[in-house]
């Protein structure tokens, strides 16, 4: 794969809803689904991972590992594992990284 590609697979940030509709439209399909397994896997590792990566890296590791994901389903474990005080920056990096996914995807797609 090129570099351009791995940066959009790795740009979807969790947001597989989108990302892999995007990088299809502009990749193929095979480009596609490795983008919605990368995304998949981020959230199943950031879900069942999370006490871990908070033990090793500390109360902010989770929230990056969630990227898009940390203001909604990843949400409630990270509280559980980082603490309630990490929940507003939680949603507000959830949201960021939210926005920047469509811009970040789309650059990448046409280099």
């Amino acid at each position: 794969r090129s570099i351009p590609e791995v940066l959009a697979v790795g740009s979807g940030f969790g947001y597989y809803s989108l990302s892999s509709i995007l990088i299809t439209d502009a990749k193929g399909a095979e480009l596609g689904v490795i983008a919605l397994l990368a995304n998949i896997c981020r959230e199943i590792i950031t879900l069942l991972g999370a006490p871990l990566l908070s033990r090793l890296f500390g109360p902010l590791a989770p929230i990056s590992s969630g990227g898009a994901t940390s203001m909604d389903t990843t949400l409630p474990i990270i509280t559980a594992v980082s603490g309630n005080k990490f929940a507003v920056l939680s949603v507000y990096h959830g949201f960021v990284v939210d926005l920047s996914v469509p811009l970040l995807v789309s650059l990448f797609c046409s280099l």
